[in-house]
């Protein structure tokens, strides 16, 4: 099992590593706490994409599956203010873990999804999300940063590279889940006698396959935090709960007082739109598309079978990311990306509403580079200009995040098609200028003389047992533009 923040901390330099790179050493520890985490985020979220998807269609009574979703990402937004002290006192290990719990309520909750059961539990966990996510990214941040020297790679290639395998295998959790469904609803609609099977009702399902596909995406969860224990550590902690005295000033105060420092900061503002632009994006294919396109067009079984080629395609065009990023620029994927959203988003409005598997198949296609392309480049970006202040930085993101699931999902309770899919559009050209900007300031920032990242030794915890030292200091470029 993976060591606990009372583990030691394994203490190598870099000139012991230079002479014996064949060593045991961080760059074995770094690369099994990403593999570790991101299978057990591909675990925990097979069960969350899988529901996600079907909550507009099997839950559509009153509006209750869509309503929920904004819920839980409402509450999303407001846990970003507190998200960071979350995470500096249980830790990013601990603090995953107390998430992964929250997602398993959720999902028990669905066995009698009502208005008493399903709206707490959502609340319950868009709480839990900020720490979640934030928790993820913080840590691939500092391992990324702590193992750079030893790798021979900028940490900005690195944190990079982190994101991308995360991502990676995020988009591949659309497809254990999506396929448990799309099986168990096909195999139901087989029992079901229906007069209008162009516009099938997922009401018509019988509740025990609703039963028996919320008990494998429980199985998910479990194994998602039995991959967590098992296989990734906790990082040490600049300032141990139990050793501080003034606990309020240290985890609550100061944390909340960086977080609004990050906020009212202009590059995170501007950078904020990409995650926006994200949420707004995956809320359109997770509820106006699988609705209004798949449910009612071909049947509430297609909707798993149409999320998978999406996770198949955002999982290739991550991997592929990680690489590409190194002999690429990052804008020119920014800009395809805003290119593909936008000429999907014309087709649709241009193109009558009709039963076709082939535009549920080759839209997810197009849709899938593009949200690859957003969430990888977003994320790691975020690295780049906040390794300072990682935990405030990635939690505010979280809530650009959230609140362009919010729009979305409100969106496509009250507002027509034409006005989600003009909605969109005009995000996705704002999204692109603006952050176009900031990359031109980065640039130009980057041309100036920069003192050298200075790490002497690297902590990461291992399994072997040896002193505990200090982690080393980041490179700052909080305020470089």
């Amino acid at each position: 099992m993976a060591n606990s923040d009372a583990s030691d901390v394994l203490k190598i330099s870099t000139k012991e590593v230079a002479a014996n790179p064949c060593s045991r050493g961080p760059g074995r520890t770094a690369y099994k706490n990403v593999f570790g985490l991101s299978v057990s985020v591909m675990l925990l979220f097979c069960a969350f994409q899988g529901l996600q998807s079907l909550q507009s269609s099997i839950n559509s009574s009153g509006g209750l599956g869509l309503v929920s979703l904004a819920i839980l990402y409402v509450f999303f937004v407001i846990a970003g203010f507190v998200t960071p002290g979350i995470v500096k006192i249980l830790g990013t290990k601990y603090a995953l873990m107390g998430g992964m719990v929250c997602h398993f309520i959720y999902v028990a909750s669905n066995y009698y999804s009502d208005w008493y059961t399903l709206i707490p539990s959502s609340i319950l966990l868009g709480f839990a999300s900020g720490p979640i996510w934030a928790a993820v990214s913080v840590h691939l941040t500092e391992i990324a940063v702590k193992v750079a020297p030893i790798l021979k790679e900028t940490h900005q290639n690195l944190i990079g590279q982190f994101t991308g395998i995360l991502f990676l295998f995020f988009q591949l959790s659309q497809i254990p889940g999506n396929l448990a469904s799309s099986l168990i609803l096909l195999y139901s609609e087989s029992n079901v006698t229906s007069e209008n099977c162009t516009n099938f009702s997922a009401t018509m399902i019988e509740h025990k396959y609703i039963y028996i596909l919320i008990s494998v995406f429980l199985l998910f969860d479990i194994a998602a935090i039995v991959t967590l224990a098992l296989t990734v550590d906790q990082l040490p902690r600049e300032t141990p709960f139990r050793l501080t005295k003034n606990k309020f000033q240290v985890f609550l105060l100061t944390p909340l007082i960086d977080t609004f420092k990050v906020l009212v900061n202009w590059k995170m503002f501007f950078v904020g739109f990409m995650f926006i632009m994200a949420g707004l994006e995956q809320s359109f294919i997770f509820g106006t598309f699988t609705q209004k396109y798949v449910s009612e067009c071909v049947g509430v079984s297609r909707v798993g079978f149409m999320i998978i080629v999406l996770g198949l395609t955002s999982a290739a065009m991550s991997a592929l990311l990680s690489r590409l990023l190194k002999y690429v620029p990052r804008f020119v994927f920014v800009i395809a990306a805003g290119l593909i959203n936008s000429g999907l988003l014309i087709f649709l409005v241009t193109w009558k509403q009709t039963a076709s598997y082939l535009l549920i198949f080759l839209f997810p296609i197009g849709w899938g580079i593009a949200d690859a392309i957003w969430n990888t480049i977003s994320s790691s970006f975020v690295g780049i200009l906040f390794p300072r202040n990682s935990d405030p930085a990635y939690s505010i993101a979280r809530m650009w995040l959230a609140l362009g699931f919010v729009i979305g999902f409100i969106a496509a309770n009250f507002g027509d098609i034409a006005a989600r899919v003009y909605l969109l559009l005009a995000v996705a050209v704002v999204t692109v200028v603006l952050y176009l900007v900031v990359e031109v300031m980065v640039y130009l920032q980057s041309k100036r003389p920069q003192p050298p990242l200075a790490v002497d030794e690297i902590n990461l915890t291992e399994l072997d047992r040896s002193p505990v030292s200090s982690s080393p200091e980041p490179l700052n470029t909080d305020d470089a533009v």
